[in-house]
């Protein structure tokens, strides 16, 4: 099997969306559907996320502590490697940017739901 090739025109690639690159790799653009929920998880590496558009509520557990803060379009966040966390698009959805450490690739871990340390949050009229 080979490759194909077509002839498009690029789109624009602004000042904004160049400063978000990291020095040398890559960074991922992710879009989540209004109430979609990213359940508890941490990353091997440090990790900032700035929302683009929409709104999203990260939660993270701190010390055993459960913690939560809004984010609007604008806010830029760092995450420790190893931060349990996770998140709930807004009524709109959310776009927003991921760039791990160092422009690697970040490994996942996904918490078992007996290894939450707290309930997740959920859309409005959904159950638990």
């Amino acid at each position: 099997m080979s490759p194909t090739f077509d002839e498009k025109t690029a789109p624009a690639l602004t000042e904004g969306i160049t400063a978000l690159l990291p020095f040398q790799g890559s960074f991922e653009l992710q879009q989540d559907q209004a109430g979609k929920v990213h359940d508890w998880h941490f990353h091997s590496l440090d990790e900032e996320l700035f929302i683009l558009r929409g709104e999203a509520l990260l939660f993270w557990d701190d010390e055993g502590k459960y913690q939560e803060q809004v984010c609007k379009a604008g806010t830029w966040i760092t995450l420790p490697a190893g931060t349990r966390h996770g998140s709930l698009a807004g009524a709109e959805g959310v776009i927003y940017m991921i760039r791990p450490e160092n422009g690697r690739t970040a490994e996942t871990t996904f918490l078992a739901p007996a290894d939450h340390p707290h309930t997740s949050p959920r859309p409005e009229g959904a159950s638990a």
